[in-house]
């Protein structure tokens, strides 16, 4: 039931997709490219009068049919020649006609209201003019015209104005060509559709089915990783790789704000690099560059909290594909107590080292008296023994008496 409901909702918008596309064509597209033919006619209509301007500025010339320069009337003529104007005329800012490429028509005076507003305004006025059809001045024109009204100006003064007819009958012909064709292509387009979404849709319900199952399969996925993103002890980045933006902070989890004291929205608007020492700063543009190249990196930097405080951390990075895009994936670890505990151990070794370098030791071949037991030192005099291994080393001595001394030097004290 959900199947054949499907299916009719979606014959009825190919149906309505092969109605509305040929109507778009024809009441939108087909409007609008007219459009951008009479402003880009107006444009070039505007542009030419610009440079017919500037010749009469320089000139120095009042706008009278009989004192227009032999130069500028050469120039008209060459443009008539080489681009569509049909048809240029020049008034004077009262109306009356002082050139015209039709001469019977010079010395007539425009005393309609739109010319008017434009001599008060100082504003260009295009119009498109069908074939056939009257223009602002009433004259039908047998071919499809863009009729430009653009004022002659001498800085703020303005000392006539142009009027030019631009014939975009050819343009207007490959439009009219061009949507014929158009509509025929989206109407068949628009049928073959329709065959498509038929075949296609006896398999649909299935693919949906298997769609929502791998749509499930992806959510709890999603869900643990988040999860593990989330809850993990190290901080992890995913930080942008490309352009500009390289290394950009686009999500961070709990443990890496945690870390650095900052909360994570507010390092999702930095950059790696704004929690790196300025020497750590330095070697970020090259591990990018390495991990771009496909090396999976790991190392030590040092990083700087909020507060301004500096601690080591223990990098390992790499790339991430998500769709078409290449992230870089890293993974923080404070090794602040670690690095204690090895200078720590490093201090005891140096330490221990000192203290052997300290220790006096005894070695080699020492005199010795066979009857009272004296030293010889290197000075060639007689040491009591105990004497010279406390000279000679840091032993230190407590006299006592053994037994049999005891017994010899006072006979009878242990009965």
């Amino acid at each position: 039931m959900r199947q054949s409901t499907l299916l009719k909702i979606i014959l009825l918008i190919a149906i309505g997709a092969i109605v509305l596309f040929p109507l778009y064509a024809i009441f939108i597209e087909y409007p609008a490219f007219e459009k951008v033919i009479t402003e880009n006619t107006s444009r070039e209509a505007v542009r030419i009068a610009t440079i017919l301007s500037s010749v009469l500025i320089d000139e120095a010339v009042e706008l009278r049919a009989d004192r227009l320069p032999k130069p500028f009337l050469r120039h008209i003529q060459q443009l008539q020649a080489d681009t569509r104007i049909v048809k240029l005329k020049i008034f004077n800012p009262s109306g009356t006609i002082v050139y015209s490429t039709s001469p019977d028509e010079i010395g007539r005076i425009n005393e309609e209201n739109y010319f008017q507003r434009i001599v008060t305004s100082g504003d260009s006025r295009a119009q498109e003019i069908p074939k056939n059809t009257m223009t602002l001045e009433k004259q039908v024109m047998p071919e499809d015209v863009v009729e430009t009204y653009v004022p002659i100006m001498n800085g703020a003064k303005m000392i006539g104005i142009f009027e030019i007819y631009y014939d975009i009958s050819a343009e207007k012909n490959e439009l009219r060509s061009l949507a014929r064709r158009t509509t025929g292509v989206l109407v068949f387009l628009a049928a073959l559709l329709l065959a498509v979404i038929v075949i296609t849709m006896r398999k649909a319900s299935a693919l949906a089915d298997e769609q929502k199952r791998m749509a499930d399969v992806l959510a709890e996925s999603e869900k643990r990783y988040r999860a593990l993103f989330e809850h993990a002890g190290d901080a992890i980045f995913i930080l942008e790789s490309e352009g500009e933006k390289a290394g950009r902070i686009v999500m961070a989890n709990k443990a890496a704000a945690a870390m650095h004291g900052y909360t994570v929205a507010e390092l999702s608007a930095m950059k790696i690099t704004d929690l790196d020492t300025a020497d750590s700063a330095k070697k970020a543009v090259s591990l990018i560059r390495r991990i771009l190249d496909g090396e999976w990196i790991n190392g030590e930097l040092n990083h700087r909290r909020k507060d301004g405080t500096v601690f080591p951390v223990e990098v390992s990075a790499g790339l991430l594909e998500f769709g078409s895009h290449q992230y870089i994936l890293a993974f923080d670890r404070d090794i602040t107590e670690r690095r204690q505990i090895e200078e720590g151990r490093e201090k005891l070794i140096r330490d221990l080292r000192e203290a052997l370098e300290n220790i006096k030791t005894l070695k080699g071949l020492l005199p010795i008296c066979a009857s009272c037991k004296k030293i010889r030192d290197d000075k060639g005099y007689w040491n009591q023994i105990e004497t010279y291994i406390a000279t000679h080393s840091e032993a230190e001595f407590s006299h006592g008496l053994c037994p049999v001394c005891a017994e010899k030097l006072y006979p009878g004290l242990n009965k």
